[in-house]
């Protein structure tokens, strides 16, 4: 992706032309195609295309995993984890076409595919999951000579996703390539949505324990 590519940065999807989030929404399919490729490192079992979306979004790009050992890191049980990360999809347009184009025919109820959800009716609203320690899959590792230490610290509070990442946006561009800024974000879908806007604008988030996040920016330092 190249640094002059604002749109995966910042712009929310209902602000897309049509000709844009096209262009979103085929390279986030080639990026969960990639991931579907190869089975899952914790148990190696074939991904479904539900499940590599997931990974995406979990932060499991570089590592996928299957919903049931993404649950277990996360420590969640299963179908908690799928209806918490299918409420942060159903609300991005290109993510939920993603979503849907995977179910190839299956009797999905509510965007709930059997493949993760088994019922055929659509499961109660869950409780909000509580935050546990689950660790970050994506990171590939740091390029030679890249720092260890955050060059930066931000303290984002309670600030929501959309004003969030274009706090992120700005600060990590005042950052030289391969820096390091340490976030320390509140809001209680973080878990979701800081792993999914790194995977799609190629930064690197290389630690996660809400509420601290260490963000590498893209490029070589």
């Amino acid at each position: 992706m190249s640094e002059t590519d604002d749109l995966s940065d910042h712009t929310p999807d209902d602000e897309l032309s049509p000709e844009q989030l096209a262009q979103r929404t085929a390279s986030l399919r080639r990026q969960v195609t990639a991931v579907g490729a190869g089975p899952c490192v914790g148990c190696g079992t074939l991904l479904c295309g539900h499940e590599a979306l997931l990974c995406v979004v979990l932060g499991a790009r570089h590592q996928p995993r299957c919903l049931g050992c993404l649950a277990k890191d996360h420590g969640e049980a299963p179908p908690l984890l799928a209806e918490r990360a299918l409420q942060w999809i159903v609300r991005r347009q290109c993510f939920l076409a993603v979503w849907r184009a995977a179910e190839h025919g299956l009797p999905a109820v509510a965007d709930r595919p059997p493949c993760l959800f088994g019922a055929a009716a659509p499961p109660p609203s869950p409780p909000p999951a509580p935050l546990h320690d689950a660790p970050v899959h994506d990171a590939p590792p740091a390029p030679a000579g890249a720092p260890t230490e955050p060059a930066a610290s931000y303290d984002a509070g309670q600030l929501g996703c959309g004003e969030l990442v274009l706090e992120l946006r700005s600060r990590l561009r005042a950052l030289p390539p391969g820096a390091l800024l340490r976030v320390v974000a509140h809001d209680p879908a973080a878990p979701i949505d800081l792993p999914a806007w790194c995977g799609l604008t190629g930064h690197t988030l290389v630690h996660a324990t809400h509420p601290d996040y260490w963000i590498r920016r893209r490029g070589q330092p």
